[in-house]
């Protein structure tokens, strides 16, 4: 592992060990950065420690070797897009809803086996900045407990870590009945209203946004059942102000078709496939200029930050297993 993040290194702009170190640092202190606790709903769980932004994370994992891999992936884009575009976004929602109640793939969610995800994603062009390079890919691998409360991760050394972790809401809150679109906004909405925002997240985000996001989280990261997954999907197109984009491709170059979110400072992306409507990944870039208060750093409006294509999700027994 530790062999390939070298080649990698070896074939990139030069950075410093401070630089990586600073980094790193930064990474696992935010994973574990606690956050007062509010009232929640009967049926919900309270919300885990908070997380950075799932952009800003995923970035700056691959910028620290958590990935296992790297090097340059063309977008080729031999996947054509599907020869009929869908009609609307909730004729969207439906399609990949229906595909979800039918895919084979069964999680019964448990505190003992882990998710494993493999990732294609974009990473960093230049640490601490936010904007991702479109033409490296890394790969990424994480594992996540099937209780949804931890992640385990490479911490840049070759040496897997354990910490607390999530969306704020779990597999197992979203899988009690009722499973319902509405259910899950609702849910979902009430962990929003709990978690304050951080430094890692867009201060200007709408309540909207940050449930598309969480979503986002959810169907990338999260162990669900299969009436889960088909009632975040059904629950996209009752989020004010989503819409549909014909043709997305994701970090491996697959073509698909997208919800999308555009909020005061950036889109956000959930991309499926065009074929049979399965979450392929996630795309995020900026919509206006923006200055941080804090470090004074201006990202420029087209800025992408965000670049990721789901390759592999399968149970395994425990962090560090692969299927």
């Amino acid at each position: 592992m530790m062999d390939e993040f070298g080649r990698f290194l070896e074939a990139t702009p030069a950075i410093t060990g401070e630089a990586k170190e600073a980094a790193r640092t930064r990474l696992l202190q935010a994973i574990r950065e606690p956050v007062p606790m509010s009232p929640m709903p009967p049926l919900m769980t309270p919300p885990r420690r908070r997380r950075p932004r799932l952009a800003w994370r995923l970035a700056l994992a691959a910028s620290v070797a958590l990935a296992v891999g790297a090097g340059v992936l063309a977008v080729s884009g031999d996947e054509q897009p599907a020869t009929t575009p869908v009609a609307s976004v909730r004729d969207l929602g439906d399609k990949a809803a229906r595909s979800a109640e039918t895919d084979p793939y069964e999680i019964t969610p448990s505190p003992g086996r882990w998710l494993y995800v493999k990732q294609t994603i974009a990473p960093l062009r230049k640490e601490p900045e936010p904007e991702v390079d479109r033409d490296k890919r890394m790969t990424l691998e994480t594992w996540h407990s099937l209780d949804g409360k931890q992640i385990a991760l490479d911490n840049g050394r070759g040496k897997l870590v354990t910490e607390e972790y999530g969306p704020g809401v779990t597999g197992a809150d979203l899988a009690r009945a009722p499973v319902t679109p509405e259910e899950m906004i609702a849910r979902i909405g009430a962990s929003v209203d709990a978690t304050p925002v951080t430094e890692f997240d867009d201060a200007d985000a709408t309540r909207q946004e940050r449930i598309f996001r969480t979503i986002s989280q959810l169907l990338g990261e999260q162990p669900l059942v299969a009436d889960v997954r088909a009632a975040l999907f059904r629950a996209l197109p009752m989020i004010q102000g989503v819409s549909v984009k014909q043709d997305a491709i994701d970090a491996a170059g697959r073509h698909g078709v997208a919800f999308g979110y555009t909020g005061a400072w950036e889109r956000s992306e959930i991309i499926v496939s065009a074929q049979d409507y399965r979450f392929l990944g996630t795309y995020g870039e900026t919509v206006a200029d923006r200055t941080f208060p804090i470090s004074k750093m201006t990202v420029r409006a087209g800025t992408p930050t965000v670049w990721t294509a789901n390759m592999e999700s399968r149970v395994v027994d425990r962090p560090g297993d692969r299927p």
